[in-house]
């Protein structure tokens, strides 16, 4: 199964299969002064009269707080549990690596991949359930276009749980990257600066 993004957005995207048929789409709230981002994905309404709720991903920040999400995911019934123990860690403290326990009660573990997203994996067997990846589609709605897609081998797992688990990943894994490059870039301001007080110190001195 593949579900491609449209566009490669975490936050803000439509999961659609290659013959063009919508299955998830996510939209994002922004914070306000009071209020957390609040991340929503739901199911196209078909033979439902409104779209289904698949699950609500509240960003909470700030001193003892953390993200929930809320979501029938757990139990089939619906639920909220805070974003830590459903995608947990094992090992090592600073490890991006996530684990969960799935739907068939196995243990599965999402783990980044350098310049492209996450992997999937059966933590027992290690076999490859879903992936990341860019391609070009061969065929269908996309055919001939450049797409990233979520590419989900058979699999007793759930596919909601998939879906829900990996946008909460990729939507943490880019905010890392965000928050990188902003402490790259303060950081080469800061050299920028110290540089111009010192030279500008000496010019005084000479002066």
């Amino acid at each position: 199964m593949r579900l491609y993004f449209v566009p490669n957005d975490p936050e803000r995207t439509t999961l659609m299969s290659a013959n063009g048929v919508i299955h998830y789409q996510v939209t994002t709230v922004k914070a306000r002064r009071f209020t957390p981002a609040i991340l929503r994905i739901k199911r196209p309404a078909i033979d439902a009269e409104e779209d289904t709720c698949v699950a609500e991903v509240k960003w909470k920040r700030g001193f003892r707080a953390h993200p929930v999400v809320r979501s029938h995911i757990f139990d089939r019934e619906m639920q909220e549990l805070q974003v830590r123990h459903f995608l947990y860690k094992v090992g090592r403290l600073f490890s991006p690596t996530r684990y969960f326990l799935g739907s068939d009660d196995e243990e599965y573990r999402w783990k980044p991949l350098k310049d492209t997203g996450h992997v999937l994996t059966h933590v027992s067997s290690s076999r490859e359930v879903a992936r990341f990846v860019q391609e070009t589609v061969t065929e269908g709605f996309f055919q001939g276009e450049k797409k990233w897609c979520l590419f989900i081998q058979p699999t007793n797992l759930d596919i909601d749980m998939i879906v829900v688990s990996f946008i909460i990943m990729e939507k943490r894994r880019r905010d890392r990257i965000a928050a990188e490059g902003m402490k790259t870039k303060n950081q080469d301001e800061d050299r920028a600066v110290e540089g111009g007080c010192e030279t500008g110190g000496s010019g005084g001195a000479l002066a």
